[in-house]
């Protein structure tokens, strides 16, 4: 019953209120209708490319769109202000490029349906072109832009289907984050499935050490592309091949520990199944309360006495739709929770308000977490 029950979404869903324990001790209704599918691996890309200003994002895919690899590759290119300059600079080197600019503010800022107006009028050019189909569209964002409020404008864009993917930049000359682009940073390179070193040619090998360091510092789970290759460290970016031989549990394991002074890693454990409606109302909960604060959540749990587990996956408080994975019992199951500025008490009184069978044990896996 549980297992069609979940069968029954579709799409991710948003979760920003908390109102969850507060509905369920009124009258027992869960969060949301939940959810869980399989993607195709055939489905095409929708790589989003994040980073800080300046950290080489446009020399990365100005690398990328001149490589053959490219061949079936769409770009959107953001900017913050009024004149697209980076969108000047990628068409530049490649006139034939299916490229569509988004000016005049930051996409994270918007209502969506520029992006959405965007995507269409890519997608219509490529189908007057009688090229075929795109096997990869690329939104270079603004290096101001927050992952998770794109992330649930293309949640909303249901006129073609697509993988996402998220890949940021880190530059190797300057990796630390001040106090003012610390919460921007942190969103970015925490959400990321992919994280590149740029400008490996203007410093030792030592600061680059330092950088990976920065890097894990962040996201322990992601993939480092570290090659100095100007070619090979695009092709390394942008290949699905780099990204799929990193297997959901050896992620699953590798995201649980982070040691950045203002990053608050911790470990969400049930006792045995749970109900997916109250799963369901536990992160809703945790979004209301973390809010801005909340970076990444990722792990598995098993849900309704099912064998598999499912996928739990958000960037801030947008969530991808849940989805069965294969991982072997040894994986262990758990929810690994990433905040700025969260402390465990905090989880803990959330936490409080579930009874014994539903509520789950937490503990901090950082330092500063405790």
């Amino acid at each position: 019953m549980e297992a069609q029950h979940l069968q029954r979404h579709q799409g991710g869903f948003h979760l920003r209120s908390g109102r969850a324990a507060r509905r369920r001790r009124g009258n027992g209704r869960s969060a949301q209708e939940g959810g869980v599918r399989t993607s195709s691996p055939t489905t095409p890309e929708f790589v989003l490319l994040t980073g800080s200003l300046g950290s080489g994002k446009t020399t990365l895919l100005c690398d990328y769109l001149s490589l053959p690899d490219s061949a079936d590759a769409g770009v959107i290119v953001n900017e913050a202000g009024e004149i697209n300059v980076d969108g000047a600079v990628v068409s530049s080197g490649r006139r034939d490029l299916p490229m569509t600019l988004l000016g005049n503010g930051c996409v994270c800022c918007s209502f969506g349906e520029d992006l959405h107006s965007a995507i269409d009028e890519l997608l219509a050019a490529r189908r007057q072109s009688g090229a075929g189909e795109f096997r990869r569209i690329i939104l270079e964002t603004s290096g101001l832009a927050m992952p998770g409020p794109i992330l649930r404008s293309l949640m909303r864009y249901d006129r073609a289907e697509y993988r996402l993917r998220i890949v940021s930049t880190l530059d190797a000359v300057a990796p630390r984050a001040d106090e003012v682009t610390f919460p921007i940073r942190s969103a970015q390179l925490t959400a990321a499935q992919s994280i590149v070193l740029t400008k490996l040619d203007r410093v030792s090998h030592g600061a680059i050490a330092a950088a990976e360091r920065i890097a894990r510092e962040f996201n322990p789970a992601a993939v480092l592309v570290t090659t100095e290759d100007r070619s090979a460290r695009a092709r390394a970016a942008f290949a699905p091949s780099e990204l799929e031989a990193k297997t959901v549990a050896s992620q699953f394991q590798a995201i649980a520990t982070t040691d950045h002074a203002r990053l608050g890693v911790f470990f969400a454990q049930w006792p045995c199944t749970v109900p997916w409606a109250d799963l369901g109302d536990w992160l809703e909960d945790l979004a209301g309360l973390c809010g801005d604060r909340l970076l990444r959540v990722k792990g598995l749990v098993s849900v309704g006495g099912e064998p598999r587990p499912i996928l739990i996956d958000g960037v801030g408080t947008t969530f991808a739709e849940p989805r069965w994975t294969d991982a072997e019992l040894a994986v262990g199951r758990g929810i690994v929770i990433i905040a700025r500025d969260v402390g465990l008490d905090e989880l803990t009184d959330m936490s409080g308000a579930y009874s014994s069978d539903v509520r789950p044990s937490l503990r901090a896996t950082s330092r500063r977490a405790v």
